[in-house]
């Protein structure tokens, strides 16, 4: 097999997944490398890269500027500019894009050879600026890509995180880009679709089906090697454990960088109630089982009741 790859690491998971978290948290360790702000706004200078090696000097000034005080990782709200300007990890698109990479590959795409090498040059170009063992990219788009992924990255590595289906659900309700985010397949925002009589609760649970379905059709491709499957809940409850079990999985030397476990404890990471339990009505959760209960059973959570909330089987 070919050795394309190797070094490069996809974070997969439907939106709202917990997958920003999980992407800022490894990406606080300083032998990883990842697709930040910088690649977003410049995807043809790769050695801007080189902006995180520094940052990494200053893990303090880093957690300060990626979390909030209470270790949430997402920003609803623009941040401040002396914050915005420190290199992030970013799901950058126009990386992608600029090698000719579509969002979401019809059947019949042909991959060209200059595709190919141009997506792996600058993924090799980024992970050496930024002195980097890996390179980590999280995008949701890639769930749909993984068979083109496989085909450019032949020794890739997979991560999906796995979270309930309704808490996905209520989590895509909660953001202010959701109503205007492209929901790839109906073809239409989630804005037009209420606005011709969609219910909103009714587009949310379905887009977590639909983006498992991607998931589960790219995955089924991969070697049992290349995947690792993470659970969210299991992630909150055991941090430590986890995030060792993906460092281990990613080839990354971490049992004696103690300035990460320490920044990892700053996070206090721990189980929450999901707050689609107390909220939905016993109609909306109906709704939302109608729709989902195919697809949250294949990944393993209960549903036969709120009492037994997201817990898994």
């Amino acid at each position: 097999m070919s050795e394309k790859g190797k070094n490069v690491i996809f974070l997969l998971g439907a939106g709202r997944s917990g997958t920003t978290l999980l992407y800022k948290i490894l990406s606080m360790h300083r032998s990883i490398a990842y697709l930040s702000n910088y690649q977003k706004r410049y995807p043809n200078w790769p050695s801007l890269a080189y902006l995180q090696y520094i940052l990494n000097q200053f893990p303090a000034y880093k957690r300060r500027t990626w979390f909030k005080e209470k270790g949430n990782a997402y920003f609803n709200e623009k941040r401040k500019w002396l914050h915005a300007v420190v290199p992030t990890p970013s799901e950058a698109e126009s990386v992608y894009a600029s090698c000719g990479i579509p969002l979401t590959p019809a059947n019949d795409f042909c991959l060209q050879l200059e595709i190919s090498e141009c997506i792996q040059n600058k993924f090799e170009c980024i992970r050496q600026s930024a002195h980097g063992e890996v390179l980590l990219s999280k995008r949701t788009a890639n769930n749909r890509r993984i068979p083109l992924l496989k085909e450019i990255f032949p020794s890739a590595k997979y991560i999906h995180l796995i979270r309930d289906g309704r808490a996905v659900a209520y989590s895509a309700l909660q953001v202010a880009w959701w109503n205007d985010h492209l929901l790839y397949w109906a073809g239409k925002t989630p804005r037009q679709m209420v606005e011709n009589g969609f219910n909103p609760l009714e587009l949310a649970a379905q887009n977590w089906v639909e983006e498992m379905k991607s998931i589960q059709n790219g995955i089924e491709l991969l070697q049992e090697s290349h995947l690792l499957e993470v659970r969210y809940d299991e992630l909150l409850q055991y941090p430590h454990e986890k995030i060792q079990c993906i460092f281990d999985f990613m080839g990354v030397t971490s049992q004696k960088d103690t300035v990460f476990w320490n920044f990892l404890e700053t996070l206090q990471l721990a189980p929450k109630q999901e707050k689609w339990i107390s909220s939905w009505t016993e109609s909306e959760l109906n709704l939302v089982h109608h729709l989902q209960q195919e697809t949250l059973c294949h990944w393993g959570f209960n549903i036969k009741n709120k009492a037994m909330e997201s817990k898994i089987d």
